[in-house]
């Protein structure tokens, strides 16, 4: 008997865990978009779908309700999740017009599962549940299970594949990967699936069962799963992990701008804008890292700005060129503010601008908030 927690079992463990907690998280943010539920009943009926093909579990579920239920659940379970795979697509792809095609695909789901459980039904209750066989191939009830079974699986999962391969040639790079281990994935639990219905076609059609398409089609259908799950979760975990370094370099350079800010605090305290009281959590939730990142650029740049007046040279220009040049002109500005002396008035260009984002212009800031740390020192 294989261990319910194998090193294979216990990796597709982790991949449905991190899949679908990814799936609540997105569907808890757009809860009316079908795709999100849809994708989420997948990933929790595939889960149990592998579960149920454990033993262990197997024999716990026979020995509730019955000999062949864990089968039934195990096959009704990859049933609907591919239907709702399906689904993904279609609410994707057709916009208003998916109701009626949404509606549609649930009929041979329908008939799918109506067939095996006539199937189990009729077939005699001490081989109900048992695995595809050659000295079962034969018996009706059981051929006819895993024919029902396998045929809506290739209908399902073909249909499935071939709108991965129409979104691959418009997904981003790094969501075609995804998309590619998604289809992989399909592609061999389709093919298992082939190989299964031919064993039993061969065997009902000829006589002699062919043991070789099983022995190919079991490791074809683990290996699906695995491909599958790695496909879906690929683009939620390589986006959380894109999140988790921008987060870990916005607390980085918060830090960094800590010695610009304090010398401009000091002599300009108005640009300290107002916070409200937070919890020991609140400090580290991802948005409140970003908040303090975002709120300490403009505090330095209106501090900047209000200087300006003083400031002889393009101080942040400097600071790329000559560091400790930029750090010695902007204490002769704070030391020219503080002594009182009159100046214009006029506020001067304080970053080059024309960046595309707030990162690019963080960079001269962040080489002068250094040199104002070294010249401290």
């Amino acid at each position: 008997m294989t261990p319910l927690f194998s090193p294979i079992n216990v990796v597709a463990m982790v991949l449905f865990a991190t899949a679908l907690a990814w799936r609540i998280y997105q569907t808890y943010r757009a809860p009316r978009l079908l795709p999100n539920w849809a994708i989420t009943i997948t990933i929790v009926c595939v889960a149990g779908s592998f579960l149920a093909q454990q033993k262990v579990i197997v024999g716990w579920l026979d020995d509730l309700t019955g000999k062949g239920t864990g089968r039934l659940v195990n096959n009704v379970l990859l049933a609907i999740g591919v239907c709702a795979l399906l689904i993904v697509f279609l609410g994707s792809a057709l916009g208003p017009r998916r109701p009626g095609r949404v509606l549609f695909e649930l009929i041979p789901l329908s008939g799918a599962i109506a067939l095996m459980l006539v199937a189990m039904a009729v077939t005699p209750p001490e081989v109900r549940g048992l695995a595809l066989s050659p000295k079962l191939v034969h018996v009706p009830g059981v051929a006819l299970f895993y024919l029902g079974a396998g045929i809506y699986l290739i209908y399902g999962l073909a249909a499935c594949a071939w709108w991965i391969f129409r979104y691959i040639r418009t997904a981003d790079r790094h969501l075609k990967i995804g998309l590619k281990l998604s289809a992989a994935g399909l592609i061999c639990l389709s093919v298992g699936s082939v190989f299964r219905a031919l064993y039993i076609m061969i065997a009902w059609a000829f006589g002699p069962s062919v043991p070789i398409l099983l022995t190919v089609a079991v490791p074809l259908v683990l290996l699906g799963i695995v491909l599958f799950l790695a496909g879906i979760t690929y683009p939620g975990a390589r986006a959380r992990f894109a999140a988790l370094r921008r987060r870990r370099q916005h607390r980085r350079h918060h830090d960094e701008l800590t010695p610009l800010w304090t010398a401009l605090a000091g002599i300009y305290p108005n640009i300290v804008l107002r916070t409200t009281p937070q919890g020991a959590w609140e400090r580290w939730r991802p948005r409140t890292v970003h908040r303090r990142y975002y709120r300490r650029v403009i505090e330095i740049r209106d501090g900047l700005v209000q200087l300006s007046p003083y400031l002889e040279t393009d101080l942040t220009a400097l600071a790329a060129d000559d560091p400790h040049a930029a750090a010695e002109a902007l204490k002769r500005a704070i030391a020219r503010q503080t002594a009182g002396e009159e100046t214009d008035g006029r506020a001067k260009l304080v970053l080059p601008g024309g960046a595309s984002d707030i990162e690019s212009d963080v960079r001269p800031l962040l080489a002068l908030s250094a040199a104002v740390s070294r010249s401290d020192a």
